[in-house]
Order: C-alpha cells, then structure tokens, then sequence
C-alpha cells in the first residue's frame, strides 16, 4: 500500500472529488507528508490515516468555497483545536460556552465550517492510535458524535450531507 492509506480510504477520497468536481466545488491539492508532519509536530497530535491521506490527497476546500449545502472542508494550514478557532466566538451562535461544555476541548480540531460557522465539525485527535471520531458542534455549546472517524464522515457527508445537520 502507499503512503496515502488504504485501497477504500483513496476510493472513498476519489469519490469525494468526483462529487465536489460534479457540483462545481473548487478544491486544493493535497500537502506534503513534511507539512503533515509539521501540523502533528505543532499540535502534538497524530492524523489518524483517513485524515492523512484525504490532506496528501486533497487539501480541503479553495479559500471562501462551499458545496451546494454550505459545507467547507477546511485546509491543514487553517485547522485549529476548539479553544483556538470557537472560544473567542460570541457572535451567532455564541461559541465562547464550548470549552466548557466539551471534554477535552483542546483533543478536538474543527475540519468543517457550515453555513458559515452556525456549525462545525471537529476530529479528536491524540498521539496514539486511538478511535477520532467526529462530532457536530452547534448552537454554541451542543455537540454529538456523528461519525466513528473521518472516513466514517465522508460515507456520511457522500451519502446525504444534510443528515449531518
């Protein structure tokens, strides 16, 4: 296998494109490994292989573009822990509430803005090999698991994006 994860990680990942390419979504090139390497060394964390593979791949969404439905998959370089990208937002929703209300608010990273931030999704990441589930964060201060991992979210967000909402 290459470098970029499994045979059904890089299907899963082609079948994102093709979607995104169909509704006209314009998308960045994956990264290196060295500036995945540099994210996991700045935030002391490891990108489990889905993750890591979709950045190598396909690096998020181009600045300021969203699908149809108002998702926008975030870039490496634009990926912060909760506490860096919500607990300063008190517009709408008021966001400042999370860090309080999420365990371990500093372990999750927001990877999607929708509907320009009235949600976003967010990955636990750690150093270990440990499950990074995704969880919905909106109305401020309400969370829940929508997905057991990244690829699990893409099955998800390919499936029918608005029953991630």
């Amino acid at each position: 296998m290459d470098d970029h994860g499994s045979a059904e990680t890089a299907a899963l990942i082609d079948r994102l494109r093709a979607y995104w390419m169909e509704k006209g979504v314009k998308t960045r090139h994956g990264v290196s490994v060295q500036e995945i390497q540099s994210f996991e060394s700045q935030h002391l964390v490891r990108l489990p292989p889905d993750l890591r593979a979709y950045h190598a791949t396909v690096d998020g969404m181009e600045g300021g573009e969203a699908d149809p439905d108002m998702f926008s998959f975030l870039p490496l370089d634009a990926v912060r822990a909760v506490p860096e990208e919500l607990a300063h937002f008190g517009g709408i929703p008021d966001y400042r509430e999370i860090v309080r209300s999420l365990a371990d608010p500093h372990r999750w990273f927001v990877i999607v803005d929708y509907l320009i931030t009235s949600a976003v999704y967010a990955i636990r990441l750690s150093t270990t090999e440990e499950p990074a589930p995704v969880l919905w964060i909106g109305s401020g201060k309400y969370h829940l698991i929508v997905a057991p991992s990244f690829s699990g979210f893409l099955e998800a967000y390919l499936a029918n994006p608005l029953k991630l909402v």
